[in-house]
């Protein structure tokens, strides 16, 4: 009976308040979708990372005169750079391209992401070149020593273009974590005049209810319970949102970088492992809210 009541009491709020709901589960919404993809972010970064970790290479770029004359890397000092680098015990394995070589690994790996960038570059454009990959790839110490070898012109780690990439995808993280604080900040606004305007609108019958000896839980729970279907409501709203943003638009937008394998996937369920966590914080945000409220609000 009790719990009929305050269900009955909470829907009935909800009804009552219905412009103040609205705007809260839309605000909580925002605010948790936001969350949530500060979290996926997190996670596209990391199997980003992954995805590269294995694949990165410093490419030591040879002169133009080495490239020319020394197709194969049989005279001598460019033979002896490739000694140098073998011998190093930082690095795992040494590959010689020379300049055809590397222009065929180009169109190789563009000619279907990109083949207009691949119809406007011309051969010329790429050098003869050693690709190392190093025994740590996050350690390039074992390259300094040839960086002022003369017939080095310039060395290109991807490790640091890696280290960029993923700062881009951080900054939109902290944006996004930003973002749902501010959100967040609205959001329990919100509800504590929610609640503060529900509590006045029934402040005689809990005075009745407490004169007749109603414990101050018993009149204060529909007021929490009201919060917290709110925000599950908002939980929900802000997952529908993000699956549908996904299906609609970042799968769509990030579709050939995806099949080229440059960034990490998004999964539908990534957003589902989401779900829960998003219905908890929530809920948990707006029970307690609603409750330190009442406890300052509802004195007596």
């Amino acid at each position: 009976m009790r719990s009929n009541f305050i269900t009955r009491e909470a829907f009935g709020g909800l009804t009552r308040n219905a412009t103040m709901t609205i705007a809260m589960i839309i605000t909580t919404a925002i605010s948790l979708a936001l969350l949530a993809t500060g979290f996926l972010m997190t996670t596209m970064t990391e199997r980003t990372k992954d995805i590269y970790i294995d694949r990165i290479e410093v490419m030591v770029q040879l002169k133009d005169e080495v490239s020319v004359e020394d197709p194969e890397c049989a005279k001598p000092d460019c033979a002896k750079l490739r000694e140098q680098l073998e011998g190093d015990e930082g690095i795992k394995s040494v590959t010689f391209r020379n300049k055809q070589q590397s222009y065929d690994r180009f169109v190789e790996l563009f000619q279907d992401s990109d083949p207009r960038l691949v119809e406007q570059t011309s051969k010329d454009a790429f050098p003869a070149a050693f690709h190392v990959r190093l025994e740590d790839p996050t350690d390039t110490a074992p390259i300094d020593a040839v960086r002022e070898n003369p017939v080095v012109q310039d060395v290109v780690d991807q490790g640091e273009d890696l280290q960029a990439a993923t700062r881009n995808l951080d900054s939109i993280r902290n944006a996004a974590f930003f973002v749902a604080a501010v959100q967040a900040i609205a959001a329990i606004f919100l509800i504590v005049n929610m609640v503060q305007i529900a509590a006045y609108s029934r402040r005689e019958e809990i005075s009745i209810m407490r004169m007749v000896g109603a414990s101050r839980w018993y009149t204060q729970a529909p007021f929490v319970l009201e919060a917290i279907i709110g925000a599950v409501i908002g939980a929900v709203i802000a997952v529908g949102g993000m699956l549908a943003g996904k299906a609609l638009v970042v799968d769509k937008a990030l579709d050939s970088v995806y099949r080229a394998n440059l960034v990490a996937k998004i999964t539908t369920a990534d957003i589902w492992l989401m779900a829960p966590i998003l219905v908890i914080i929530g809920a948990a945000v707006a029970a307690i809210t609603a409750q330190i409220t009442l406890r300052w609000y509802v004195k007596k």
